[in-house]
């Protein structure tokens, strides 16, 4: 059993999108994959597999599609109930639901996604605690007896609904009060965190001050979502952090730097995570991660985070720049659209123009 590569095994990987993006609705990953999302982890699927914990972030909804809703907003981001079996027989374990994304089709298709994972034998992380808990704590047994928790967190601004989420927000102090009483229960704690800006590769020096924080509660992994694109993983005291592990699953693939996600493979002990190998999956042009068989460096040297100001202009740069390459896709393939869906695109990308302005 000692050899055994699963035990006390984690695999963590990053944003799994496995409905239509607002850019591709009408050729996106649900359309490629109606009903049965299988063929898309074919090949990562064995790489998933190999440890007793396997988790990552689900941005999207799986749900049915309600009556009476535009196509090019009933579509987006959502998925098939059917893909929750689909992503336990490919090795996941537990996923996260904390995301700006959970609340896009409302609370009723949120409530729906939850039920589709636990009954295909999949923990949700970061559903809103109660009895003073922020995020409600999962716990895994491993087979050696090592208790780990579990925990999931969305930093992000709500987007699609005013009201308290179904979901686990809170600050910093709230996710490290959490870890603290966590950590007392369990012998190592994982925490899902989304976070930071999108498709900027580096954190702010408040990211890596907050990450920090957590780490100093009793966090032996932190693992990071929501910029899309793969930023540092760095050894801090007895934790590891990962800012962001990029795209795992997704139709985004007008850039290579989206089409790049990485996976964490380790191994939990009562010490925090050894045994410590991050590998780089890309996106293929039919939305399946494909393992490429690079390694991406732990920094064992401290990080400093981009300044506050900095970090401010690269953000503003890395949205201009995407938004470009969006509205360039989106040309290329304009033939792909249905007409409806090409008029409420338009429509929608005017609108937003406007508020922009």
């Amino acid at each position: 059993m000692k050899d055994d590569p699963q035990m006390d095994g984690m695999v963590a990987v990053g944003d799994i999108m496995l409905g239509d993006s607002a850019t591709t609705v009408g050729f996106g990953f649900h359309s490629r994959y109606p009903n049965d999302a299988s063929g898309a982890f074919a090949t990562v699927a064995p790489l998933l597999q190999q440890a007793e914990i396997t988790i990552g972030n689900l941005e999207c909804l799986l749900a049915p599609a309600p009556a009476g809703v535009s196509r090019y907003r009933r579509d987006q981001m959502r998925g098939d109930p059917e893909y929750a079996a689909n992503l336990r027989t490919s090795g996941f374990t537990a996923l996260s639901v904390a995301n700006n994304h959970s609340m896009q089709h409302g609370r009723s298709a949120f409530d729906a996604t939850v039920r589709a994972l636990k009954a295909a034998g999949i923990s949700c992380l970061g559903l809103r605690g109660a009895d003073s808990w922020c995020s409600e704590p999962v716990v895994h047994t491993m087979r050696s007896g090592l208790r780990v928790g579990l925990l999931g967190y969305s930093w992000r601004p709500r987007q699609y609904d005013p009201g308290v989420p179904q979901y686990a927000e809170g600050d910093v102090d709230a996710v490290a009060a959490d870890v603290g009483r966590l950590r007392r229960e369990t012998d190592t704690v994982v925490v899902s965190l989304h976070w930071g800006e999108e498709f900027l590769g580096s954190p702010s020096v408040k990211e890596v001050a907050d990450a920090r924080k957590i780490v100093d509660a009793g966090a032996s992994v932190i693992v990071g979502h929501h910029p899309h694109v793969v930023r540092p993983i760095e050894r801090y005291g007895g934790g590891l952090i990962c800012y962001s592990l990029g795209n795992f699953v997704s139709d985004m693939v007008w850039d290579e730097a989206l089409r790049t996600g990485a996976m964490l493979h380790c191994r939990l002990s009562k010490e925090g995570a050894r045994d410590i190998k991050v590998t780089t999956v890309r996106t293929d042009d039919s939305y399946r991660p494909v393992p490429v068989g690079a390694s991406i460096k732990v920094a064992d040297q401290p990080l400093s985070g981009m300044s506050e100001e900095e970090y401010g202009s690269a953000v503003a740069l890395s949205v201009a720049r995407q938004r470009s390459r969006v509205y360039s896709y989106a040309l290329r393939n304009v033939l792909r659209y249905s007409p409806v869906v090409l008029a409420q695109l338009a429509i929608s990308t005017i609108l937003n123009k406007l508020k922009s302005e």
